[in-house]
């Protein structure tokens, strides 16, 4: 009988040598820093060379700890090596633990991570935990990720020298923001999600280039933004008592209102339309000197009532424009204001969204009339996932109609044509493309 072949030793193929363990330590230390680290420690038993990799890794990643993991995790770290730390995660999920038990826990990984002089520090705090004092003194830390991070109320002076990118969610700040932002005065990026702030006030932070805020209506509805250095602002889901007091040095912008907004402005009786006017008002003046701007179909459809209401519209300086949207007729109104209002408008961008908030789109056109016959052609709800040649052509010949500097119309579309679709529309584009003399690119 036959002796079945014999399997061939994967080290015989490289020359004796297993490929991935002949790598050198950084690029062994890159490779385990996408798994936890307790991952990352059971590779000890592969052969000699990986006994020691995971000790001298920089990257360390605890995900989701509870009270029986705690104590194995403090003990395992006697044996790591390295010197400093670039990057350290930790997830605390939220359990019965005594509240002295987890806070020395805690202490104890965190205090382990500034000892090492730790750069990019990540922090998930689902439990009770009030932050220590040597928390707040940490001349090495250039990245700070924080959710759920409601105690954390510096009593001493704050010392972050080198802090360069903030970012906290779901955490609660009013009284401590004032003494973060004066300990960071290297300060460049800062997020904040779903953060309870009654104002922001970023003067005192010169460095300070991006700000990027996510509001949620369970928060303070009045929150005033002064921002005179930043150059980049992500805005989404603001509601109508956020404004925007000091944003002069503005250049990009990404800006969307929560979904319901539209339907509030045209149906709410309690309060004043000249409340939702004027917060417009406040944000396109706001707006004017942005280069760059993005914009989603919610406050697409804020313009539309704006301009159906008699906001004053300034003339704006953009040169790229970025469309996140539907096509629907409730925002067709505010799109070609906006385009009319550019006169340096150089290039549309169209992205094709999900249509997601629907329910609005009845509110907002009882409310407003269609000012040109044109805009009938538009869907008054929902548009087909799969548009029609017809329809985007349309679309096209209306941002065209509307501009007079355009060079480049750009349609991101190729997740919802199918082919023939496509086909048809690349022909539609290319004869609007030599008639308009706007080159026309279908993606």
């Amino acid at each position: 009988m036959e002796e079945p072949p014999k399997e061939e030793n994967p080290s015989h193929l490289f020359g004796g040598v297993d490929s991935i363990s002949s790598l050198p330590d950084e690029m062994l230390h890159h490779i385990l820093s996408f798994v936890p680290t307790s991952v990352a420690i059971t590779t000890s038993v592969l052969s000699k060379r990986w006994r020691h990799v995971w000790c001298k890794t920089p990257y360390l990643s605890f995900p989701h700890i509870t009270s029986s993991s705690i104590e194995s995790i403090l003990e395992t770290l006697d044996s790591y090596t390295a010197a400093k730390i670039m990057r350290f995660h930790l997830h605390v999920d939220s359990e019965t633990w005594e509240d002295s038990e987890r806070s020395n826990h805690v202490d104890s990984l965190i205090k382990f991570a500034i000892s090492r002089n730790v750069e990019k520090l990540s922090l998930v705090l689902k439990a009770y935990y009030v932050f220590p004092d040597f928390f707040f003194s940490n001349p090495s830390l250039k990245q700070l990720i924080g959710d759920s991070l409601n105690y954390m109320r510096p009593k001493c002076t704050v010392s972050w020298t080198s802090l360069q990118n903030l970012s906290l969610s779901n955490s609660s700040l009013d009284e401590s923001f004032p003494k973060l932002l004066s300990g960071s005065p290297m300060l460049e990026s800062l997020k904040l999600q779903s953060c309870s702030l009654s104002c922001i006030d970023l003067s005192g932070s010169p460095r300070l280039r991006r700000l990027d805020l996510e509001f949620f209506n369970s928060f303070p509805r009045k929150c005033h933004i002064v921002a005179p250095h930043i150059h980049y602002l992500r805005m989404i889901d603001f509601a109508q008592k956020y404004s925007l007091v000091d944003v002069s040095s503005l250049i990009e912008a990404n800006i969307d209102t929560i979904y319901y907004l539209p339907r509030v402005w045209c149906t709410q009786d309690d309060t004043p339309k000249d409340d939702y006017q004027v917060m417009m008002q406040t944000m396109l003046e706001s707006l004017q000197n942005v280069e760059n701007l993005t914009v989603g179909l919610s406050f697409l459809q804020m313009l539309s009532v704006a301009e159906f209401s008699g906001v004053h519209f300034p003339t704006f300086k953009v040169k790229t424009l970025t469309l996140k949207t539907t096509i629907l007729r409730s925002a067709v109104l505010g799109i070609a204001k906006l385009l009319q209002n550019s006169p340096e408008l150089k290039k549309i961008v169209f992205y094709k969204t999900e249509d997601w908030n629907s329910s609005v789109e009845k509110y907002v056109n009882l409310y407003m009339e269609p000012q040109d016959p044109q805009d009938l052609i538009f869907p008054a709800k929902s548009a087909l996932k799969v548009a029609g040649p017809d329809l985007v052509a349309s679309f096209m010949e209306l941002l065209l109609r509307n501009t007079r500097t355009l060079e480049t119309l750009v349609f991101q579309l190729r997740s919802c044509l199918n082919t023939s679709n496509y086909d048809e529309l690349s022909q539609i584009a290319l004869t609007l493309s030599h008639k308009n003399k706007v080159s026309i690119v279908l993606k």
